[in-house]
């Protein structure tokens, strides 16, 4: 029998400000969350906005798949991501009914053989044990790579080719439309009307007001609300918005201040775009938003897991990353389905996005080639298929380049600021670098995943789990862990092996 504080594992108190205090008191706090009537006449405080700006660096190929710039990899664009987050209480009245949903979801799922084919934002065992069946170990994208590139080596044909044909779909959760959403919120729920508390969460994470990040900082930066060692609250001044989760803020203003924001004009609405009524998009960040994008692509994943099946494929979809891997006289049908499907349910396929790899048996062994504008060139041959986050040639797994590049780039960034701020330092350390954060953040040394303690309020020498600061690794502890699952015929420990030494490099060069 579950006790009540495993029932209710979706409760998560926030540790980024927001509008408003969190609540001090979670049963009062989840017993208002689950009356119904409440949450159907619950007033929404506004979103809080920022855009993740996210550097591109990829090679570029000509028509007949030459590489561009010497191969070098350009930096083609900036891919900005809108993201929004609710306050504490909204946040988890988010998440109980995302609960709630996922609950209907995964009974469909398991009625209509989706178990499989649906891998994104679900908590996917890795294998049910009688013994373990209550609390078992759950997949990641590592899981889902691992059986894809699995399936590839045992199904291929040594007459034929198969493909692994990778699917995108343009501008995911802007494009989800309202209507569609909706009705497929209705199926999940067996009900021709949603109820007045699910209709109250479907208004507003469909039309939405928010308010800019940096707008609201500016205007209580000289009174955020910080908790203290000692458990009270206090108002402090903040010079920079990127020091709030070292000062402890855990709020920007109390909910009364709404009223203040409001005449400020800061609050905007996503509802129109100028007098056009907007019907298409979610704010994506909620903690329901991933609910809804799986469940809103139902009828699709089954008419692909029903079409792929007929033909002896696979077919498994990442929130908006899709491949099918099948026999290669069955892929212009598949895409042509694809495209079609796809525009039942008002979505486009990113068409430019849309890559075929054939895989084939050559001396032995099992050899990649990538399409380029439709057709087999000379310079095809040679290619790896990347998959969530992973390059497979046929024979081995590896990460994907730009992927290990990134965590260079980050790591060279991450010590040549410490050597900045170290030359700035007025005390006897000035100069030295501070190694110990640098390994743990960037080397096998933070690889370690622990739990850490903090002191007991109240007591000098009693200790409990901090759940806040919980260490969950670094880069290279997924890399180690790719490893391991995929241990047959992984190259991965091979592309880290060095990182310790260029850690080292990079310090060299900052003290010059």
């Amino acid at each position: 029998m579950k006790n009540k504080e495993d029932q209710d594992s979706w409760y998560k108190i926030k540790r980024y400000p927001h509008i408003g205090l969190p609540s001090e008191n979670r049963r009062q706090t989840i017993s208002h969350i689950k009356n119904k009537d409440k949450v159907a006449v619950h007033g929404f405080a506004p979103f809080i906005h920022k855009v993740i700006s996210t550097n591109r660096y990829r090679k570029e190929y000509d028509n007949d798949g030459k590489l561009i710039s010497n191969g070098k990899r350009t930096d083609r664009s900036t891919k900005n991501r809108d993201i929004y987050y609710a306050n504490n209480l909204d946040s988890n009245i988010y998440a109980y009914y995302s609960h709630l949903l996922n609950v209907k979801y995964e009974e469909i799922l398991e009625d209509r053989n989706l178990t499989k084919v649906v891998t994104a934002y679900r908590k996917t065992p890795k294998k049910i044990e009688l013994n373990r069946a209550q609390n078992p170990p759950k997949k990641n994208n590592i899981y889902f790579a691992d059986e894809v590139f699995e399936y590839i080596k045992k199904n291929i044909d040594y007459d034929s080719d198969i493909v692994a044909i990778a699917f995108d779909i343009e501008n995911f959760f802007p494009s989800l439309n309202h209507t569609v959403l909706k009705n497929k919120w209705c199926e999940v729920l067996d009900t021709d009307h949603l109820p007045k508390d699910h209709y109250n969460v479907f208004k507003n994470i469909t039309r939405f007001s928010y308010v800019e990040e940096n707008h609201l900082f500016n205007l209580f930066k000289d009174s955020i609300l910080i908790r203290k060692n000692d458990g009270k609250v206090t108002s402090k001044s903040i010079k920079r918005i990127e020091h709030l989760y070292n000062k402890n803020a855990i709020a920007y203003c109390k909910m009364q201040d709404i009223h203040t924001i409001r005449k400020k004009g800061l609050i905007r609405s996503s509802k129109r775009i100028g007098s056009t009524l907007v019907t298409d998009g979610i704010c994506q960040g909620s903690a329901i938003s991933a609910t809804l994008a799986n469940i809103y692509m139902l009828s699709f994943d089954e008419a692909i897991y029903d079409e792929t099946s007929k033909i002896d494929g696979l077919y498994r979809r990442y929130s908006d990353d899709m491949v099918v891997i099948c026999p290669v006289e069955h892929k212009s049908h598949i895409i042509q389905f694809f495209e079609n499907k796809i525009k039942e349910i008002e979505l486009n396929i990113h068409k430019k996005k849309t890559q075929v790899f054939h895989f084939s048996v050559h001396e032995g062994g099992i050899i990649c080639k990538q399409e380029f504008n439709g057709r087999i060139t000379p310079n095809s041959i040679n290619r790896n298929f990347e998959y969530l986050g992973f390059s497979f040639d046929g024979g081995y797994v590896r990460l994907k380049t730009s992927s290990l590049a990134n965590y260079y780039r980050k790591m060279k960034k991450g010590v040549r600021r410490s050597g900045f701020y170290s030359s700035k330092i007025n005390n006897e350390t000035r100069g030295e670098i501070f190694r110990k954060r640098l390994y743990k953040r960037y080397s096998y040394i933070g690889a370690k995943r622990c739990i850490k303690y903090k002191r007991k309020r109240g007591t000098t020498d009693q200790w409990e789990p901090d759940k806040y600061a919980i260490n969950w690794g670094n880069y290279i502890t997924y890399a180690k862990n790719a490893h391991k699952i995929m241990n047959s015929y992984s190259k991965i420990d091979s592309q880290i092996k060095n990182h310790w030494k260029n850690i080292h490099k990079e310090i060299e060069k900052s003290k010059r």
